[in-house]
């Protein structure tokens, strides 16, 4: 690994604190903004994005690993959600302790076997990784987890690329675009949703962004929704949140799915990846009204239950992969991206995987079902954990994942609560797919751009909405 260009600028106060206005500006001019907690409600007041200063440096081989895979794992997952004898053995266990994973398989069971009203479904996915550094000489991207569920700042990292060329330029450093390279997620992203609301093929159907009642990340998802419609101007959005869905929506007797009187093509969930979501039976009666539809889901219910822990976990068991990928090639690259992670089951093997956890925590994660941020267990408190639910069933929905330790270095992160100083810092690489498709054809597959996300050593959560890091870009750098 080389050095970090944060520690390469040796510039006066005054000069470093020019340039840090320019970029607030900056960001917020180019839309890298949330909804500010002060606001009114309705208001649209709004703030920067935490994000970093400079650029942050990773090496070209490990980045083209992790855009590499990307197809094959959107391809892995997608099969993986329509094999329902490994979800359901996947997830048995999970399912006795569990009441959100519960509540979706309740949803997931209803709508097989009443019959997939809809075939196809869409993802638009996010593949995080780190970059593992415990050999020096063999630094590559281990993944964290794979996200199936609002894969969100596809529309701010579309921007924070233009800001750090920006600042290299405001602080005089020579670059090039293969250094700090084009990057438009959210096109992409945007492309899978237009490709799928042409498929559904009524031009008078809209797309449905389901989204909570007060969401500050609106402007990460407005940017796919002006991509969308600058794709295709035809393409027309709703947003709605879940009780709109069960106050406002029907079905017809062919079950298409209207609101307020508009057809729908595609339901794109941003909300709906934790228990909060749901207080109460109608935000779960709205998700099966949805399910049910003719409209294409993002993510669908299978495609929900794909993405969670356990299944991430099952499939690093010997053979696992194998059975939906027959490319060597391709199962290598899945392969090469795994870290450990060991089952809490009650039984022999998660048995074992608790003595290992109680060992030595500060080398493992305790991850539940959830996704957003804030949910895993560290250190101590694993051990905690792990002594308290020894003989419980509760311990059956977690898994422990083998510690990632990326290679710190120097840069400013600007966040509300965080000094503005120079920084050790850690980044988590996260690159966008899209994948639509049936039980039985591929209709769309690709890698579509990608994101870093950076935080404060000794951080241990990573999650943006979530306020533990901010927003990045790599600098490419060869290693050669």
């Amino acid at each position: 690994m080389v050095d970090c260009l944060g520690s390469r600028f040796a510039v006066d106060n005054q000069r470093l604190h020019e340039v840090l206005d320019k970029a607030r500006d900056f960001a917020l001019a180019t839309g890298i903004s949330m909804k500010s907690l002060q606001g009114e409600k309705g208001s649209v007041l709004a703030e920067c994005a935490p994000f970093t200063l400079f650029p942050s440096v990773v090496p070209r081989t490990c980045f083209q690993q992790a855009v590499d895979c990307m197809q094959d794992f959107n391809r892995l997952i997608h099969k993986v959600a329509h094999d329902h004898n490994f979800l359901e053995k996947s997830l048995k266990n999970v399912l006795q302790v569990d009441d959100f994973t519960q509540g979706l398989w309740k949803i997931y069971t209803h709508v097989k076997e009443e019959g997939y009203t809809q075939p196809l479904s869409l993802g638009l996915f996010r593949n995080d990784f780190m970059l593992d550094v415990k050999d020096p000489d063999h630094v590559q991207p281990k993944q964290v987890e794979f996200n199936t569920i609002a894969s969100s700042f596809a529309g701010l990292t579309t921007s924070t690329v233009l800001l750090h060329r920006f600042v290299l330029d405001m602080m005089g450093k020579q670059y090039d675009t293969e250094e700090v390279p084009d990057n438009d997620p959210a096109l992409g992203l945007a492309r899978g949703m237009v490709k799928a609301w042409e498929l559904y093929g009524r031009k008078q159907a809209v797309l449905l962004f389901i989204v909570s009642e007060a969401e500050r990340n609106i402007f990460d998802q407005r940017a796919l929704e002006f991509k969308a419609y600058s794709l295709n101007h035809g393409v027309r959005v709703l947003r709605r949140t879940y009780l709109d869905i069960y106050n406002n929506a029907s079905l017809t007797d062919d079950k298409r799915l209207m609101v307020d009187g508009d057809e729908v093509a595609v339901v794109y969930l941003r909300t709906g990846y934790e228990p909060d979501a749901f207080p109460t039976h109608k935000e779960w009666d709205a998700r099966l009204k949805m399910e049910r539809s003719l409209a294409i889901k993002c993510p669908s219910i299978q495609y929900q239950l794909a993405g969670t822990k356990k299944i991430q976990q099952e499939l690093t068991l010997p053979g696992a992969v194998e059975q939906f990928i027959t490319d060597p090639a391709a199962v290598k690259r899945i392969r090469a991206t795994f870290v450990k992670l060991h089952s809490l089951d009650l039984g022999p093997d998660g048995d074992k995987g608790v003595e290992i956890g109680k060992t030595d925590p500060d080398m493992y994660v305790l991850k539940p079902q959830r996704e957003g941020g804030g949910n895993n267990l560290y250190g101590k408190d694993i051990s905690k954990f792990l002594e308290a639910h020894q003989k419980s069933e509760e311990r059956n929905a977690y898994i422990l994942m083998e510690r990632i330790f990326p290679k710190s270095q120097k840069n400013y992160l600007l966040k509300p609560g965080i000094p503005f100083v120079l920084s050790d810092v850690i980044s988590e690489l996260g690159i966008y797919g899209v994948y639509i498709g049936s039980a039985t054809e591929e209709r769309m597959n690709t890698q579509c751009g990608h994101m870093l996300r950076t935080k404060v050593l000794g951080t241990d959560e990573g999650g943006i909405c979530a306020g533990f890091a901010g927003l990045d870009t790599p600098f490419l750098v060869s290693t050669d």
